[in-house]
C-alpha cells in the first residue's frame, strides 16, 4: 500500500471512530437529557468515554509502535531448543530479501519490505504490520471496539425506544432521528465485522497462534489427512493461561491495560513437542498474504 493511501485509511478509520463516539453524545444523548449536566448523564457517558479513550489509545499504539525487526548481525543458536528450521535442508531459516537469518515466528512482509518479528499480518486499517511489539495493543483494540460498540448500541436503542410523553424534551427531533439512524448504520456493520475478526484473533491468542501459523497448521493438517507426513505438534501452545500471559502479561488485572510486549521477540518458550518445521512454500505464501518463508 502506498504511504499516502495508508495514512488516508488511518485518517478515515479515526473519523469513523470519532463520528460514532461523539456524534451520538452531542446530537442524541445530550438533547435526551435536556442539555443539562446531571449525575444520570455522567453515569451513562463516563464508562462509554473511558472505553472510547482506551480504544483510541490502543489504536494509536498499534499504528505507531514498531512491530519489531531482526537486529543486524543476529544469528540463531542451533544448539538450543526453539529455533525453526527449513523442511528441505534442516538449517536455520534465512531471508534472501533481507539477507538475514530469521528468528522463530519471523516472516518477511513485502509491504514493509523487511522481516517482522512474530508477524501476524499486515493490517491496512493501522497502516502497519501486527507483530511482536504491537500485537497486544491490537488485541486490546479489538476488545475495546467490541465493548464500546455494544455499549453505544444499547444507548442508541434506549433512546430510540424511550416514551416521548415522559418529559417534554424526550420528543425526538428530526436532527436526533437522523443521527440515531446514522449511528446505527455506522456502528452495526463495525460491530459485526470487527466482532467476527475478534473471535478469530481471540481464539488465536488462546492457542498462541499467529494468522500465518494458522495457515501453516491448516496445511499440515491437510497433509496429515492425506498421509504425506506424520502429525506435528505445534510447539508454542503452552496452555490457554500461559498463551494469554505471553501476549497480555502475567497479571489478569492488567490484561486490558496497554503494556509493552514481554521479551525481545527473538526467542519464545516452547512446549515439549520439539521444533516447528515450516512447511508452506514461498510462492504460496506470497499469493496468500504478502509474506515470505
Amino acid at each position: 500500500m502506498h504511504p499516502l493511501l495508508g495514512r488516508l485509511v488511518v485518517t478515515l478509520t479515526l473519523c469513523l471512530i470519532c463520528f460514532i463516539a461523539y456524534s451520538s453524545q452531542i446530537f442524541v444523548l445530550w438533547p435526551w437529557y435536556g442539555r443539562a449536566l446531571s449525575v444520570d448523564l455522567i453515569c451513562l457517558l463516563f464508562p462509554f468515554n473511558l472505553l472510547v479513550g482506551m480504544l483510541l489509545w490502543n489504536y494509536f499504539l498499534c499504528v505507531f509502535t514498531d512491530p519489531g525487526g531482526v537486529p543486524e548481525g543476529w544469528k540463531p543458536d542451533t544448539h538450543e531448543d526453539g529455533y525453526e528450521v527449513k523442511k528441505l535442508t534442516g538449517g536455520p531459516r534465512y531471508c534472501r530479501m533481507c539477507e538475514k537469518y530469521k528468528p522463530p515466528r519471523t516472516h518477511h512482509c513485502r509491504q514493509c519490505n523487511r522481516c517482522i518479528l512474530r508477524m501476524d499480518h499486515h493490517c491496512p486499517w493501522v497502516n502497519n504490520c501486527v507483530g511482536h511489539f504491537n500485537y497486544g495493543y491490537f488485541i486490546r483494540f479489538l476488545f475495546y471496539v467490541d465493548v464500546a460498540c455494544s455499549y453505544h448500541l444499547v444507548m442508541m436503542t434506549r433512546r430510540a425506544m424511550e416514551r416521548p410523553d415522559v418529559v417534554y424534551w424526550n420528543t425526538i427531533t428530526v436532527t436526533e432521528l437522523v443521527f440515531i439512524i446514522l449511528n446505527f448504520v455506522a456502528c452495526v456493520p463495525v460491530l459485526l465485522a470487527v466482532g467476527a475478526f475478534s473471535l478469530f484473533h481471540f481464539s488465536s491468542l488462546m492457542s498462541n497462534t499467529t494468522t500465518i501459523e494458522g495457515w501453516e497448521k491448516d496445511k499440515v493438517a491437510t497433509m496429515v489427512r492425506r498421509g504425506k507426513i506424520r502429525e506435528i505438534k505445534f510447539p508454542y501452545n503452552l496452555g490457554r493461561r500461559r498463551n494469554i500471559e505471553s501476549v497480555l502479561g502475567p497479571s489478569p488485572l492488567l490484561w486490558c491495560y496497554p503494556a509493552r510486549a514481554l521479551g525481545n521477540g527473538l526467542k519464545y518458550d516452547i512446549n515439549e513437542g520439539g521444533k516447528w518445521i515450516e512447511l508452506t512454500e514461498p510462492r504460496e505464501q506470497y499469493e496468500r498474504g504478502g509474506w515470505e518463508a
